[in-house]
């Protein structure tokens, strides 16, 4: 690939930036919804993710197609989705559509990561992506899945009685909180899965996390093992 040396951002190291904008984006979510007390900043923050990750995947022409196909309409749903009441008629659609862009971006990651001769640091950061989108992802299906259940988790008195308060029921910064819980078996026991959808898709994320961590690795170790004895 053609370095671009005229841009903060390189061409050659996408999944490097990527990681960097996750970071932000999983540190800034709590500090703004602190300072702003607004129900809305998970989701701006989400849109403007997927936004940074539609701009980072479609540099390169093998992208261009299916990113701009569903990058664009997650962006704009999200976009409508901040604006509209929370309610399953305006959030079903955005919800989805995030969660297709968020699935294509794992696939593209994993291909690179899985592939190659030697272990590059874009390897190393394309796989640090692909495990926190995943988490992402799996936090966007509870989403979805409230909106179509919303008794399909049970929560403590404690973060009800938050959640009241911060005119919240659905925030999605809850899911990423449970999402992120499930995928590394931790479980505190402030929220649960009830519904069966929801108990499904929380041991699925479960087994998923697991077994990406040991494949991952082990193909990661594998691959330089092998340059290493040729």
């Amino acid at each position: 690939m053609t370095r671009h040396s005229y841009r903060f951002l390189s061409a050659d190291h996408i999944y490097r930036d990527l990681t960097f904008v996750l970071g932000i984006f999983f540190i800034s979510g709590p500090v703004l919804e602190a300072l702003f007390h607004s129900s809305r900043i998970d989701t701006l923050l989400t849109t403007g993710l997927l936004t940074f990750a539609l701009f980072e995947i479609t540099r390169r022409p093998a992208d261009l197609v299916i990113g701009l196909a569903l990058g664009i309409p997650a962006a704009i749903a999200g976009v409508v989705n901040a604006a509209t009441p929370d309610t399953p008629s305006f959030n079903v659609g955005p919800t989805v559509l995030a969660g297709l862009f968020i699935g294509f971006l794992i696939q593209r990651i994993l291909k690179d990561v899985l592939t190659g001769s030697r272990i590059s640091s874009e390897q190393i950061f394309g796989a640090v992506c692909a495990y926190l989108l995943i988490g992402i992802l799996f936090s966007t299906i509870y989403g979805f899945i409230v909106l179509v259940d919303p008794g399909a988790f049970a929560v403590t008195d404690n973060l009800a009685q938050r959640l009241a308060d911060d005119a919240r029921p659905r925030g999605s910064g809850v899911f990423t909180y449970f999402s992120f819980v499930t995928m590394s078996t931790l479980g505190y026991g402030d929220i649960a899965p009830v519904s069966p959808a929801a108990r499904s898709v929380a041991w699925l994320q479960a087994v998923v996390g697991q077994l990406y961590l040991a494949i991952t690795v082990a193909a990661l170790v594998g691959t330089h093992i092998a340059r290493k004895n040729s």
